[in-house]
């Protein structure tokens, strides 16, 4: 971006070090002055003429190889007084931003806006910088000046104008900024996407919808953005008469805190599963890795974002189906692709490449489905880009077709069956959320013991188990233990042997944990398959001292008979932070472990 600065300036003259380009030159002296008396002038060392573009492109040379300090260096070393220097305040105010250095940064760029105050890079520049520090005001008050400068696009300014003022949306800022946007739109400086957004979160909603009509006419509808209205299923399919069965009163789940003492001091509460239903969605249209059905002209239903107390809290950053997301509707994108099939069972959406996901959020949804009369001939549509594990897992589970819907493709269904999760079950949630932990995914002891029974019944338990086994999470993106490796020394000559299950089949895995006298792993989505084991396998989990909503997996796992043991360790990052990586003394983890061998 700098580089478009200095090409900006490049029509000037070369400047003495020190000097700065005055922004109203001092016009000449009219004739009538002509006979003024001149002060005399005593003469002076000579000025040291600098080619500042020249010496520019070498220090824009080092910031290209994110060399700054460098660049810093050789900048001041040429410019005496950086600060009165246009160019050289400019980029050193860049260079200091660019390593976090925003106190630095402040300090130059505050002295290039007071050189040349109308030019848009050195009122982004300093924006930025302003915001960066928490000078909010300061900050928005930049951009939005910024949308008045000359320059090829007013995307970034804008943008970053609208964030800001996205909590004063009702005030006088945002008012300002309503204004603005009739303005730049009228002169089509703004991007269609980001109007659309503007709109979106502005709340001007005939205006968006007008704007989305009016987009290439002549097109589809699959093929345009579509602004829509969250719903619940049962509230959408009650209103309009579609196929709506209460399945009975909902199960209370059992919470238990999972610490290291939960046996003699257990922290204990019941929580309400969701009401079990299934419904039949007439006309609907889903997209490949989303859990949104889209019914009728202008709404969305979603259990999870409909849910009266929280759902205002579930971010759908992750589902790329969604441009723009409030508490009430959406802005989504064009669905392109469409396929049509007459009837079948959801088990596709968010996240079902994830393992976690697959066994707790979706395969407990078959239990509701199985009491459909004629379940076993309808197809079941799922995403195709699951992994083969997960292929094998519902076949083993149930024989029913399926229906593999392709990424990127939708999907119109005439009958759609759905049914909801065991409770209410985010992917995600904003990071300032406050769901209490009770409130976040929980399994049940009932959708356990369902693909528990089904599992055993396709693979029984051998009647030798004595293999002891670590559950590695060294291949994880996220929530790794930091000193796994260490941990996996101090085990080895007790006979645990270090395994990665993403590397088994599907039957494989099962047969490991039914093989298995002792498990020790750390806290993760493949602890789901303890379930596989023997009700008497010893099995130590490792986590951090935050136990987050795993309450919600340790309680149903205690009623179907299972009895593991915690440890925690301490969080690399913040406790609150339910992915930090963390470690847990390796010596501590052994002692446990010859404990609860009995030696």
């Amino acid at each position: 971006m700098l580089s478009r600065i200095i090409r900006k300036l490049r029509g000037r003259s070369p400047l003495a070090a020190g000097e700065h380009q005055p922004l109203d030159p001092t016009p000449a002296l009219a004739a009538s002055d002509s006979h003024a008396v001149v002060p005399a002038v005593e003469p002076s060392e000579p000025v040291r003429k600098v080619d500042i573009y020249a010496e520019n492109a070498k220090w824009m040379a080092l910031a290209a190889e994110r060399r700054f300090d460098e660049a810093i260096r050789l900048c001041r070393a040429v410019i005496d007084e950086p600060e009165s220097n246009f160019v050289a305040s400019l980029f050193l105010g860049y260079a200091h931003a660019q390593q976090q250095q925003h106190a630095d940064a402040l300090g130059y760029l505050r002295a290039a806006f007071a050189l040349n105050g109308g030019d848009y890079y050195a009122n982004l520049l300093l924006a930025r910088t302003e915001g960066a520090m928490g000078h909010v005001d300061e900050a928005l008050s930049l951009y939005m000046a910024c949308c008045e400068l000359a320059a090829d696009s007013m995307a970034e300014p804008f943008e970053a104008a609208m964030n800001i003022a996205m909590a004063r949306r009702d005030g006088p800022e945002g008012a300002a900024l309503s204004r603005l946007f009739d303005m730049l739109y009228a002169k089509d400086k703004l991007p269609l996407p980001l109007a659309l957004k503007f709109l979106f979160f502005w709340r001007r909603d005939a205006d968006l919808v007008r704007m989305l009509e009016q987009m290439d006419e002549g097109a589809d509808e699959e093929q345009k953005p579509s602004f829509r209205r969250i719903r619940s299923v049962k509230d959408w399919a009650l209103e309009n008469r579609e196929g709506y069965q209460s399945l009975g009163a909902p199960p209370s789940i059992r919470l238990v805190a999972p610490t290291e003492v939960y046996a003699s001091d257990p922290h204990e509460q019941q929580v309400l599963a969701s009401q079990p239903y299934l419904a039949e969605l007439r006309n609907a249209r889903i997209v490949s890795a989303s859990s949104l059905v889209y019914v009728g002209d202008d709404c969305v239903v979603s259990d999870v974002l409909a849910d009266e107390l929280y759902g205002n809290q579930v971010s759908l950053a992750y589902d790329k189906t969604v441009l723009a997301q409030r508490p009430d509707a959406l802005l989504l994108a064009p669905i392109g692709t469409t396929a049509h099939l007459d009837e079948g069972i959801m088990l596709s959406g968010l996240a079902s490449n994830a393992y976690g996901h697959w066994f707790a959020e979706f395969l407990p949804k078959l239990r509701h489905f199985e009491k459909h009369p004629r379940f076993s001939s309808l197809p079941i549509i799922v995403d195709a880009e699951m992994p083969a594990s997960h292929f094998d897992f519902i076949a083993a589970l149930v024989g029913n077709p399926l229906y593999r819907l392709e990424t990127g493709h939708a999907l119109n269904v005439g009958r759609l069956h759905v049914a909801p999760t065991t409770t209410f079950f985010p992917v995600e949630l904003f990071r300032d959320h406050t769901v209490p932990p009770e409130r976040q995914a929980s399994w049940s002891a009932e959708s356990m013991q369902y693909i528990k029974d089904k599992m055993a019944a396709r693979y029984p338990l051998p009647a030798q188990r004595s293999r002891r086994l670590f559950l590695s999470r060294k291949n994880s993106a996220w929530r790794l233990l930091r000193n796994e490796a260490e941990i996996i020394e101090r085990l080895q000559d007790l006979g645990f042997e270090s395994i990665f299950l993403e590397e088994y089949d599907f039957a494989r895995q099962v047969r490991t944990f039914g093989e298995a006298e002792f498990i020790v792993a750390p806290n993760g989505s493949a602890l789901n398959s303890l379930i596989f084991a023997a009700t008497d396998v010893k099995a130590l989990i490792l986590g951090q001292q935050n136990s987050f909503n795993w309450g919600g997996w340790l309680g149903p796992i205690l009623d179907l008979g299972f009895k593991p043991e915690f440890m925690e360790g301490e969080a690399t990052e913040s406790t609150s932070f339910k992915h930090s990586d963390y470690v847990v003394p390796a010596d501590r983890v052994r002692t446990k472990v010859l404990a609860m061998l009995g030696s």
